[in-house]
């Protein structure tokens, strides 16, 4: 990870996610932009949280090694997103509780906690803020763990739909391992799944390349799709 010395490329960041309406002036200009390339990663779990990250350019996953050696990846995130914004909350010697990787070149504006606690704490645009991506981020995770008895095929497809109304039709698909950990699925499962939906012709699929046919069908709100 790398500190991007760009002005005029930093401010074009806070202007299009319109930042400069929720940062007050004694906070904005602490946010320095940062680079990280694909692969690289921004946080490790039980390192110690010092910044306040917002995802402006580029793709996220977020995961975790649990004790028994289990690998949990619970999201894949886009701009805009706050990472640390759990953290803030906790005491100053909280550990990170989430691994954050790049899937592809991004940036991202950090903002070091100290500060936020020193300055933004009491800003009831800034809390208003905080709480909205809360927000945003529990009732992902409850739709997701809401879906956890039903079957592979359902929580595929109800992923793929989502995805189209965030990107349309064709997108690239993450790793297969790493989406198969956040859905809850072995491998093996979500592979055999994806080619059943080609072979109903609901997809199509070329290496990591997915475009969606038929919209209804992954929509649907029944376990499987006729």
């Amino acid at each position: 990870m790398k500190i991007v010395n760009d002005e005029k490329k930093r401010n074009a960041f806070i202007l299009m996610h319109q930042l400069d309406t929720y940062l007050s002036d004694a906070l904005l200009p602490s946010m320095r932009l940062m680079e990280l390339k694909a692969g690289e990663y921004l946080i490790t779990q039980n390192s110690q949280a010092t910044h306040l990250y917002c995802l402006v350019e580029g793709k996220l996953q977020i995961e975790r090694y649990e004790i028994n050696g289990e690998h949990v990846v619970f999201s894949f995130e886009q701009a805009f997103c706050v990472i640390g914004d759990l953290e803030l909350f906790s005491a100053k010697d909280e550990m990170v509780f989430s691994t954050v990787q790049a899937l592809v070149p991004s940036y991202l504006l950090a903002l070091p906690l100290s500060i936020v606690r020193q300055k933004a704490l009491q800003d009831a645009r800034f809390l208003t803020f905080i709480c909205q991506q809360l927000s945003k981020k529990l009732y992902q995770s409850s739709l997701k763990h809401a879906q956890s008895p039903y079957s592979s095929e359902f929580k595929l497809r109800r992923y793929l739909f989502f995805k189209t109304q965030q990107e349309g039709l064709s997108f690239q698909l993450e790793k297969r391992d790493s989406l198969a950990a956040m859905l809850g699925i072995s491998t093996r499962q979500l592979n055999r799944t994806l080619a059943h939906l080609v072979s109903i012709k609901a997809i199509t699929l070329k290496s990591k390349s997915i475009t969606v046919l038929d919209c209804e069908c992954l929509s649907h709100i029944d376990n499987v799709c006729e």
